[in-house]
């Protein structure tokens, strides 16, 4: 299931970016991923970031920051995240 996962340097820049929703996994900032048994918005704590699902990644660019990106079936899906991330910070 891990998979399912964002990988941490697009969770780190969703971060940066003011991601802030409630997640199942999170980064202690010493290296270690933690699951949760309920969601919680470990962005809210300075050291902790939050791992959301693609899913939740793409429903925040989409409804909560405006991005409307492009995806291809054949693209891999990381790069596709990336590549909306980078049209964020290209906004700003």
């Amino acid at each position: 299931m891990t998979r399912e996962f964002v990988p941490y340097e697009e969770a780190l820049a969703l971060k940066e970016l003011g991601f802030d929703e409630p997640c199942l996994k999170y980064w202690n900032g010493i290296g270690e991923y933690f699951d949760q048994k309920d969601w919680f918005n470990w962005n809210q704590v300075e050291k902790f970031i939050s791992i959301p699902l693609y899913q939740q990644a793409f429903r925040w660019l989409f409804e909560k920051r405006g991005v409307r990106g492009c995806m291809m079936l054949e693209d891999p899906i990381d790069d596709v995240l990336r590549a909306n991330i980078n049209l964020l910070k290209e906004k700003k």
